[in-house]
Order: structure tokens, then C-alpha cells, then sequence
């Protein structure tokens, strides 16, 4: 083999390994600067859902504090409970059937005495409780999943003139959760958003899950489910590594912790499915490396052809001179070590040719 097929052969190589070794440190960090990007994003989605679900709830409170806040009911309240009276109770019903109209999605508005002892209410409802006790404050009682769907008990005292003179619970149609948790943008066809709440041991899923299970789809024990677990233990969190979901699927999740109901908030999408965004990153670099390739192939053999023509044209003259010619000079170029070898053989040369010419 001769020189330059080594030069070219050498020149390939080295190429075609630089490139290989540029291609896998360019996919492992942009698989890297990919699952960063997919995990901010995701904990994002946590965040914007956190605020939705707190601004549902905060949209229950506010209606129990305007129905509570009107004349008519607190006087009613205070007149039934002093007289017991059919006209009063008749009038207390009046007020909260058109409280119930006006309002939308509300399933039942019950009012109680001070002793929590329902005195009058309008709608009907499957929600059932036991009793709780009274406070000034608007307070959560509790979500409920019935036949009819997800419901959220809220209660509050009723006060007149600064003193309480009954209670008011209102039962929500809690659908509202649905829509912002159904809302899948950015969670890609294996993202989901869970609402859960702890309940007598276990985590209660409130919301619809987007794939079947075996078993309930709304009842997950904790210790079976990495994610609905976490949730608790540490809320508020995005966790860079992978978990194991209610379908023994591997998942990147972010939870967050909604004070108010004491709910969680499940956010997740499968690893495999951020995974071809990889792979696709991946395909893309091994379609642009089989072009270098070939650019490489093609620039290493010229490249070689170029560096080895000097040296072979050294070789030719030596060959040429071996055979008898006489008057021989190799062709000096450049500033290199075969310049400075073509320049010390045509030293050579013309040495050999005065010792000839002496010797004639």
C-alpha cells in the first residue's frame, strides 16, 4: 500500500471516528437539555393546574359568602329559629329556592340551627355526613363522588348583628375540577392531571382517569401507586426521576398541595412518549453523520491525494534517477520538512554530479 492510500485510509479514519465521538456527546447532551426542557414544562402545567383547581374553590367560597351575606336569609333564619312557625319556614324556603335558581351548579343549600340541625333546605342531593359544628369562618367539609359525580360540601355560620343565629351548608357540583383536569394541553396522547385526597387509608382519585384500569377507576390504594402516594409526602415538588404510575408505566410527575381542600395535585406524563423526542433527535443526527460520512470519505481521499503528492513525486525522481537519468531535481515547494527533503536531495543530486564530473 502506498503512501497515499495510507494518508487517505488515515485521514477517513480519524474523521469518521471525530464525527462519531462529536455525534454522541451532541445526543447525550440534547437528550439531557430535553428531558430538562420536558420536566420544566411539566412543572409548569403543575403550577398553571394548581391555580385553576384554587380559583375553582375560591369561586365555591365566594358564593357561600354572598348567599350568607343577605339580609333577607339571616333574618329569616333568626325568625324561624325563635318561632318555629310554618309561615316563617315557608318564607325561609322561599328565599333559599330562588338563592338555588339563581346560582348555578348547586345541588343542595341546607340551613341549620346553632346545634347543626337542619332546619329548611332546597335541591336534593346524595351527599350524606355527619354532622359538623358551626363556625363563622367558610370551611370545607368534604368531597363526595356519587352517581351523579364529584360534590364539595362547603358550611358557614349565619350572623346578625354579630351574633350567630344559624348555619348554612351549600353541596357544589364540583364539575369545574373536570375541566382543568381534563385539559390535557402540553401533556402530550399518556399525560393526565389527578386530583386526590386522602381517604381512611386510601388515595382517592376525584377525577376521571384518562385510561381504564383494572378494579375502580376512582379508588387507588397509595402503597400500589408511587404517584398518587408522593403527593403527600412531598407536595410542591418536580421529581427528576422516573416513577411508577397506577399502570405500572414509567412517568416524569410534579405534584403540587391544595391547602384549602387538603387535595393533591397529580401532574405526569410517561417517559417513553418524551422518549421519542429523543429518538427522533437521535434518527435525525444519524441521518446528518451518514452525510459527513460521506463527505468525509471523499474530503480524506483528496486531502490525501494532496498531502502525498509531494512525497511521491520525491519517490518518482529516486525511481527515475535508480534507472539511469541524469540532470534530476526534485521540485522545492513550500516551507515543510519535504521541502527542506527535496531541497537536501537535490543537494544530493548535485554533489553526486560534481564527484562524477571529477572523477571524468
Amino acid at each position: 500500500v502506498d503512501i497515499r492510500t495510507r494518508l487517505t485510509l488515515i485521514l477517513v479514519a480519524v474523521s469518521l471516528i471525530s464525527m462519531a465521538l462529536l455525534g454522541s456527546f451532541a445526543y447525550i447532551t440534547s437528550a439531557g437539555l430535553l428531558q430538562e426542557i420536558s420536566l420544566r414544562q411539566l412543572d409548569a402545567l403543575a403550577e398553571s393546574k394548581k391555580r385553576d383547581l384554587n380559583k375553582v374553590y375560591e369561586s365555591w367560597e365566594d358564593k357561600l359568602s354572598l348567599v350568607r351575606s343577605r339580609e333577607s336569609l339571616r333574618t329569616s333564619i333568626r325568625d324561624l329559629v325563635a318561632s318555629e312557625s310554618v309561615e316563617d319556614h315557608q318564607a325561609l324556603e322561599t328565599i333559599i329556592q330562588g338563592i338555588r335558581v339563581a346560582l348555578p351548579k348547586i345541588d343542595q343549600l341546607i340551613i341549620s340551627n346553632l346545634d347543626g340541625k337542619e332546619i329548611a333546605s332546597a335541591g336534593r342531593s346524595k351527599v350524606s355526613h355527619p354532622p359538623v359544628s358551626i363556625d363563622k369562618e367558610v370551611r370545607y367539609v368534604g368531597a363526595y363522588l356519587t352517581e351523579d359525580g364529584l360534590r364539595v360540601a362547603l358550611n358557614s355560620g349565619v350572623e346578625l348583628d354579630g351574633t350567630l343565629v344559624g348555619g348554612i351548608e351549600i353541596i357544589f357540583d364540583a364539575s369545574d375540577v373536570f375541566d382543568v383536569t381534563s385539559d390535557y394541553t402540553g401533556l402530550g396522547d399518556s399525560g393526565e392531571a389527578l386530583v386526590v385526597m386522602r381517604d381512611v387509608g386510601m388515595i382517592q382519585v376525584l377525577n376521571p382517569l384518562r385510561f381504564a384500569v383494572q378494579g375502580s377507576a376512582q379508588q387507588i390504594m397509595g402503597s400500589t401507586s408511587d404517584d398518587m402516594s408522593r403527593v403527600f409526602e412531598s407536595p410542591g415538588s418536580l421529581s427528576e426521576e422516573s416513577r411508577e404510575d397506577y399502570r405500572g408505566e414509567e412517568v416524569w410527575l410534579a405534584t403540587r398541595f391544595l391547602r384549602k381542600p387538603g387535595w393533591g395535585l397529580v401532574v405526569k406524563i410517561d417517559v417513553g412518549e418524551e422518549q421519542q423526542r429523543a429518538d427522533v433527535l437521535k434518527e435525525a443526527l444519524f441521518d446528518i453523520a451518514i452525510a459527513l460520512s460521506a463527505f468525509a470519505i471523499v474530503g480524506g481521499a483528496l486531502l490525501g491525494f494532496y498531502f502525498a503528492r509531494p512525497i511521491h513525486e520525491l519517490a518518482e525522481v529516486v525511481e527515475r534517477m535508480r534507472r539511469g537519468e541524469k540532470d534530476l531535481r526534485a521540485e522545492v515547494k513550500g516551507d515543510d520538512e519535504i521541502a527542506y527533503l527535496s531541497q537536501s536531495l537535490n543537494q544530493f543530486l548535485d554533489h553526486l554530479e560534481d564527484e562524477q564530473g571529477g572523477n571524468a
